[in-house]
């Protein structure tokens, strides 16, 4: 591996990694806190969050390889599949939150005046607050690896 400078396209594919990494944290706290949404995990969204963070680095430790010929090109095949595939599973992770998610949304903020009472303490609203907030991180996270993936993680040489 060549030691040289990132790209604007890997600072950017670096970010994104950071930020679908901050989009699992939230979440990982809002399942593992009290509230309405204690241990309820939504399926395949870690796994999902993890395999795009792997693909966003990997993009970027490809981008540092200096290659010529036919494996330079198949690196640079391997690190545009990476940056595509990457925006995809954050884009699966939000829907798949949304989805799990948005009933209990609607029970919490949305019920009649006498459930209301019932429903709205502040661990569910803390709760529901943090659903919202990892939605809100799985969505930045996931147009950060859009702009990624328009990018180029190859420092242009003179």
């Amino acid at each position: 591996m060549k030691n040289k400078k990132f790209s604007i396209g890997a600072w950017i594919t670096c970010c994104a990694a950071v930020l679908a990494l901050i989009a699992l944290i939230v979440y990982a706290i809002n399942v593992g806190a009290a509230g309405y949404f204690q241990g309820a995990s939504v399926r395949n969204l870690v796994l999902f969050s993890i395999l795009a963070i792997v693909l966003l680095a990997a993009a970027i430790v490809i981008g540092q390889l200096k290659c010529d010929g036919v494996v330079g090109k198949v690196l640079k095949l391997v690190a545009g599949c990476c940056q595509i595939v990457a925006p995809v599973l954050l884009a699966a992770c939000l829907i798949n939150l949304i989805s799990a998610r948005v009933e209990g949304l609607g029970f919490i903020y949305f019920s009649n005046a006498d459930v209301a009472l019932e429903v709205q303490t502040p661990e569910n609203l803390s709760s529901a607050t943090g659903s919202i907030a990892a939605m809100v991180c799985y969505g930045v996270s996931m147009l950060a690896a859009i702009i990624a993936a328009f990018t180029n993680v190859w420092k242009k040489e003179a």
